[in-house]
């Protein structure tokens, strides 16, 4: 297992380098999913570690749903930037990235045919901004994440308010293995928002088993009597609108070098 981890060797527990990313959640039939992961695996995550080499990129990966309805997306795509001048770049760098694989495969007709079907699977994209990462010291890495996401009237106030009342009961309570979290990364969606959209803001929380996640500390999880819950809800009065748990499938490390679960 542990070769497959996501190997992190931090000497702090947060990172406070401020990052954009996309998600690009994909509906993929069932009989297809072996043509889908066969395409991410030999193009685009080649592609990606081009891109990562180049400093086009600072993150790929590919997601899959644990459970859940089958009317909702099986899939999403993961990559992330250094800054806005990156971002604002990104479609054109790593498109060319992109073209530059595909003509490299010596059947570029036959690749382009093969990813009509793959490119119509995205169902929603969109651009996400967190200004920070807390991450377990001397963390083995993580496999399952748990997307808690809702609805904030005030997202900038949200993603303050979890910072200063939920990240340091955080902080200190993964250091200290009271809980069984390996990653907290809070993020607000920067486009496309508005009132049509049910929700606004994301909480990730890594895990490196299902057995952690559920379990997550049990009945030795800490006193949170230091959070306050007034502040936090003040944010999301509707609370969390959806939990949903996803598994890595493929991913670059630290190193730009590709991982597969």
């Amino acid at each position: 297992m542990k070769k497959i981890l996501f190997i992190l060797t931090l000497l702090f527990a947060i990172s406070t380098q401020a990052q954009y990313f996309m998600y690009g959640f994909n509906n993929v039939p069932d009989d297809e999913i072996e043509h889908y992961l066969q395409n991410e695996k030999e193009l685009f995550s080649q592609a990606a570690q081009k891109a990562f080499e180049k400093g086009v990129i600072n993150g790929w990966a590919i997601m899959r749903r644990y459970q859940g309805a089958k009317s909702e997306p099986n899939f999403y795509w993961y990559i992330g930037v250094d800054n806005l001048k990156k971002l604002d770049a990104l479609g054109k760098d790593f498109g060319q990235i992109v073209q530059n694989t595909v003509n490299a495969s010596g059947v570029p007709s036959l690749v382009r045919r093969a990813l009509k079907n793959h490119n119509g699977y995205t169902r929603f994209v969109a651009t996400y901004y967190r200004p920070e990462v807390m991450i377990k010291k001397n963390s083995e890495g993580f496999i399952y994440f748990k997307h808690n996401v809702a609805l904030s009237p005030n997202p900038n106030q949200w993603l303050q308010t979890q910072i200063d009342q939920w990240g340091p009961f955080i902080k200190k309570n993964m250091n200290n293995g009271k809980i069984k979290q390996e990653i907290w990364a809070p993020a607000v969606r920067l486009n496309p928002v508005g009132n049509g959209y049910n929700w606004n803001v994301i909480s990730v929380d890594g895990y490196r088993t299902l057995e952690e996640l559920h379990s997550n500390g049990g009945s030795s999880f800490p006193d949170m009597s230091s959070v306050d819950f007034d502040a936090i809800q003040a944010t999301m009065p509707n609370g969390w609108h959806k939990q949903v748990i996803w598994e890595r499938v493929l991913w670059l490390d630290n190193d730009g070098k590709l991982m597969q679960r």
